[in-house]
Parts: C-alpha cells; sequence; structure tokens
C-alpha cells in the first residue's frame, strides 16, 4: 500500500509539473502563398526554432495565403488579444499608428545599411512604443521583404505614364498618398485579390516585389513591369501587446531574440533570391522596364508624406536624421 501511495504522489507531482510547463498555440499569418517566397521559408524557419528554443512551450502554424483573412482584420484580431502572430508592414501599421506609415514611404531609406541604423535607434523604439500602446508589439522589425516595382500592360518610365491609371495598393495611408500624388488611381485591395482584379480590368496596374508578382503569377494578366523601386519594404511581425506581455520572461525572450535573428536571414534571402525572381518573370515572356526615372518618381513622392492624416510634426526629419 506503501508503495503505492508513493507511486501516486510521483505520478501527481509529475502531472502537475507538465501542467507548469504551459503551452501556447499561436498561428502565424501571411498574405504570401508560394512556399519558395522568402517570407513564407522565413516564418517556417522562425516557427521552428521558437519551438525548439522554447522546449515545446510555444507552437507555432503558419498560415498562407491570407487564410485568416486580409492584413488589416488580422492585425486588428491580434490588437483585440487574439493568439496570433501577423506578417504585416509599417504601411498596414501605419493604420493604427500613423506615423508608422513613414517607415513604408517612397524611397525613405538611402541604403538597407541605412535602414539598420533607424531600426537600432531611439526613434524607433519610440514608434514601437506608441504602437505597443495601442496593443500591437513588434517582434520582428525589419526583415526585407523587396524592393516595390509597377506591373502594367505598358512601360512606367515617369509618373506622368501613371495619370488616370488605376493602381492596385494595399490598405496602406501612405500607399494611397503616394500614387495619388503620381497622378494615378490608387485602390486598395487585399494581395489575394489582385490576381483576380488585373485579370477582370478592375485595376489596370499594381505593384510589388519580384518574388511576389512572380509568386502570385501576376505575370499571366499583365507583361511590363517598370523597376521604379518606389519603396524598400520591410516587414513587421507583430503579436498582441497583451498576450506577449502574459508570457513568461524566457518565452518573451524566445520571441523578440529569435525575431532578430530571423530579420537577418530573411534580408540575406531576399536579396538573394531577387534577381533569380526577375530572371524568372523575364523568362516567362514579361518586359523588365530598367530605364526608369527614377528622379522624377522621388521628387514627386515628397509630397506624399504631407498627404497623410496626424503624422507627427518633425518626424520624417527625424527619421531621416537618424540615417545620416
Amino acid at each position: 500500500m506503501k508503495s503505492i501511495l508513493v507511486a501516486s504522489a510521483l505520478a501527481a507531482l509529475s502531472f502537475c509539473g507538465v501542467a507548469q510547463a504551459q503551452d501556447y498555440s499561436l498561428r502565424f499569418s501571411t498574405s504570401q502563398v508560394n512556399p519558395n517566397e522568402p517570407i513564407v521559408k522565413a516564418m517556417k524557419l522562425y516557427a521552428e526554432r521558437v519551438g525548439e528554443r522554447s522546449g515545446g512551450r510555444i507552437a507555432i502554424t503558419v498560415m498562407t495565403g491570407d487564410q485568416l483573412g486580409a492584413q488589416k482584420k488580422v492585425n486588428e484580431m491580434v490588437m483585440s488579444g487574439a493568439s496570433l502572430l501577423s506578417a504585416t508592414d509599417y504601411g498596414q501599421l501605419g493604420q493604427f499608428e500613423p506615423d508608422m506609415s513613414i517607415l513604408a514611404g517612397p524611397y525613405v531609406y538611402p541604403s538597407i545599411e541605412a535602414s539598420d541604423k533607424l531600426f537600432a535607434s531611439d526613434v524607433f523604439k519610440e514608434l514601437s512604443a506608441k504602437l505597443e500602446a495601442k496593443g500591437l508589439k513588434i517582434i520582428m522589425p525589419n526583415g526585407l521583404f523587396g524592393y516595390r516595382h509597377i506591373i502594367a500592360n505598358k512601360a512606367v518610365r515617369t509618373p506622368a505614364d501613371l495619370a488616370g491609371v488605376t493602381v492596385r495598393v494595399p490598405s496602406s495611408p501612405i500607399m494611397m498618398a503616394t500614387f495619388a500624388t503620381y497622378g494615378a488611381r490608387p485602390t486598395e485591395l487585399p494581395w489575394g485579390d489582385v490576381y483576380n482584379a488585373l485579370q477582370t480590368g478592375v485595376v489596370d496596374a499594381a505593384e510589388g516585389p519580384f518574388g511576389s508578382i512572380a509568386g502570385s503569377k501576376l505575370n499571366e494578366t499583365r507583361k511590363v513591369i517598370s523597376k521604379t523601386g518606389h519603396q524598400v519594404m520591410f516587414t513587421a511581425w507583430v503579436a498582441s501587446a497583451s498576450f506577449y506581455n502574459s508570457l513568461p520572461e524566457d518565452l518573451q525572450k524566445v520571441l523578440t531574440e529569435e525575431g532578430q535573428k530571423i530579420a537577418v536571414d530573411l534580408t540575406k534571402m531576399t536579396i538573394e533570391t531577387d534577381d533569380g525572381y526577375a530572371k524568372q518573370l523575364a523568362d516567362s515572356g514579361v518586359e523588365i522596364v530598367s530605364d526608369v526615372d527614377v528622379p522624377a518618381f522621388v521628387a514627386a513622392s515628397k509630397s506624399a508624406y504631407g498627404k497623410v492624416p496626424n503624422l507627427t510634426p518633425g518626424m520624417f526629419e527625424r527619421i531621416q536624421a537618424v540615417m545620416q
């Protein structure tokens, strides 16, 4: 009888130990669908690393193709406390904290190296704190998603070539303002709707990195890509601030420290594959237009920042200053 009681007590202790090692299950949302795109690979690698480093206490399931909804909807769910991660960007986050829009603005980054200074700066910490106060915690700040270009049925060499053209843009105040300054008619649509919108003529053109254009097969609908490079897009991965703050400190570190590591890996993967995607598109019959008047686009873009509502006066200048 005594041995049975001892065994029962040990079993109870063992059960309590398991119960205390609480598991956290997170779904990780992205608009992208192609498993070969760097961002999808990075998300899966991040999920593996977090799982391993947490000893299985955090399980992350990657959900592609807006399965959980468009980015704005998912970000709102995250902000409200859902057990989700969202692979989003600063244009989308500008809907919740307007100053974040600047980080997705046209020609805002002099170089990748300059952007590193920004993301390590007190200015970025200040912006992140504002966003966190609204319910969104950045766990990965600066993985390069790509250089965005314009895909249309004609070459776009100057802003004048976009006059009256209906262009799909993401749900981003700065992108709406940018294409309006070019004279285009920007139209917000989720990424998952872009192929059909182009195919049916709802929009005339779209814009995105080579990898996303190839991954979503937009080249089946339009055959000219103009290398405007109007946006250097960094993906930011966010969690619910309330969920993050409820985690034990060691698991908080797992999420953010692995986020910093994967940012470096994703940037490297994106740079390494960019030319390959451009070649893939060219081989499919797409004309890649390189003689774009980028200075004309830069000049036309300057007024876009003044058209985004509720930006903090002087914030654009502060962001530029830390990248010098």
